[in-house]
């Protein structure tokens, strides 16, 4: 993948201290690069955008100990690492043994390799002990995932006053919409996709909801505008605090 050429001060200093938030665009492998075009697609944000607002209301500091949930190759946790220090800790998990191994590839290519660690565990069962974590953060797998089940177990393992960050594809309405039910079906039918085709696209007052029965507080959840009014749900970052 083409990416713009740094001027010889700004390589050098990325050599001697890397900082991988600062280098997006040095990220973004083949295959991010095709999600990264997918997801402008359908949503009108661009991905690095993205990743900003996530860094940013994230908040992070040294000595934090963070878990990415549903991590595929692992982007968000790399980008992560960078902030939180040689004293904090990141872990990236997946129930997908293949993605959790490119995952690791892919943070040993960018130098990061002893940073992160990576555990391939089902969502209903993480290995952490109850209150170790000071975030929580899911990418763009999260519609593909059983909320409630996310919710329940990010509420175990964060310490009290820790933080669950979220980005998601939000329905502005209540209830399935018809948008909705197409899209299953063509995934289901055409495309073969059953992980697409069971995705789940909850309205805000939904997640709101069971954000609260999971025993979440002070839930934020922002809607982000994107460059087109093509998009059927709107793409949000949700914030909750144990």
């Amino acid at each position: 993948m083409m990416t713009k050429e740094l001027p010889k001060e700004a390589e050098i200093a990325k050599k001697k201290n890397p900082a991988p938030h600062l280098f997006i665009s040095d990220w973004l492998n083949e295959f991010e690069a095709k999600r990264a075009k997918e997801f402008h697609r359908r949503t009108g944000l661009d991905y690095k955008t993205l990743l900003k607002h996530i860094i940013d209301t994230a908040a992070l500091h040294p000595g934090m100990r963070v878990v990415e949930l549903a991590a595929g190759t692992g982007m968000i946790a790399r980008h992560l690492v960078g902030l939180v220090g040689r004293e904090g800790h990141i872990t990236g998990v997946d129930s997908t043994k293949d993605l959790i191994e490119q995952a690791r590839l892919e943070a040993q290519s960018a130098k990061v390799g002893t940073r992160i660690e990576w555990r391939v565990a089902p969502l209903n069962h993480l290995p952490f002990p109850k209150g170790e974590l000071d975030l929580v953060a899911c990418g763009t797998g999260f519609n593909q995932l059983e909320a409630t089940d996310l919710f329940s177990e990010s509420y175990r393992i964060l310490r009290q006053e820790g933080l669950l960050l979220i980005a998601a594809e939000v329905n502005s309405s209540n209830g399935p919409s018809f948008v909705n039910r197409i899209r299953q079906q063509y995934y289901r039918l055409l495309k073969r996709d059953h992980d697409e085709a069971k995705a789940h696209f909850y309205s805000t007052d939904e997640l709101s909801e069971m954000l609260r029965a999971a025993g979440f507080r002070q839930i934020i959840i922002r809607g982000l505008k994107g460059d087109t009014a093509i998009a059927a749900r709107d793409f949000s970052l949700i914030k909750a605090v144990k």
